[in-house]
C-alpha cells in the first residue's frame, strides 16, 4: 500500500513552510506552560486527513482531504482571513507545485474554509479542507 496519508502532509507541510514564511506552520501545535502568556501567534497547524482510494485498472491512487488550522489572536477575524487566503493561492489548483516521494498529485481543491472565535474570547481559529487526487508515480 502507498503510503498516501504521509504523502499528503509531507508535501503540504513543505508547500505552506516556505509560502507563509514567517508565519509558522507546525505537524502539532505547541504547548504553553501553564499561567504564562502565548505568545507565538499566528501560527498554522496540520489537522485530520481522510483517505479513499482512487484506483483504475492501471495504478493505485488515493483522494485525500487534508484539514489545516490557522490561530491568530488578531483582534478581528482579518488577519486569519488573510492566512487563509494565502493557503488558497499555494494550494487550489496547484498540484504540479506539490511533491512527495513515490506519489504523483493530480489535482489539489479548496473544499471549504471558515473563521470561529473561540471560547477565550481572544483567539480567532481558521479551518480549510483541501480535497487532492494522488496516484503512485
Amino acid at each position: 500500500m502507498a503510503d498516501f496519508s504521509n504523502a499528503v502532509q509531507t508535501a503540504i507541510f513543505n508547500r505552506l513552510t516556505s509560502g507563509l514564511t514567517p508565519i509558522a506552520v507546525y505537524d502539532a501545535p505547541p504547548h504553553q506552560l501553564d499561567g504564562q502568556p502565548y505568545t507565538q501567534f499566528p501560527f498554522v497547524t496540520m489537522g485530520d486527513d481522510t483517505l479513499t482510494p482512487f484506483d483504475t485498472d492501471t495504478s493505485l491512487g488515493a483522494e485525500v482531504t487534508c484539514t489545516i488550522h490557522i490561530w491568530s489572536r488578531y483582534k478581528g477575524r482579518k488577519e486569519t482571513k488573510t492566512i487563509m487566503a494565502s493557503i488558497y493561492n499555494l494550494l487550489h489548483r496547484q498540484a504540479s507545485a506539490l511533491s512527495a516521494s513515490g506519489v504523483r498529485f493530480v489535482d489539489c481543491l479548496w473544499e471549504f474554509g471558515e473563521v470561529i472565535e473561540e471560547i477565550d474570547g481572544a483567539t480567532r481559529h481558521g479551518v480549510c479542507r483541501y480535497r487532492l487526487v494522488l496516484e503512485t508515480s
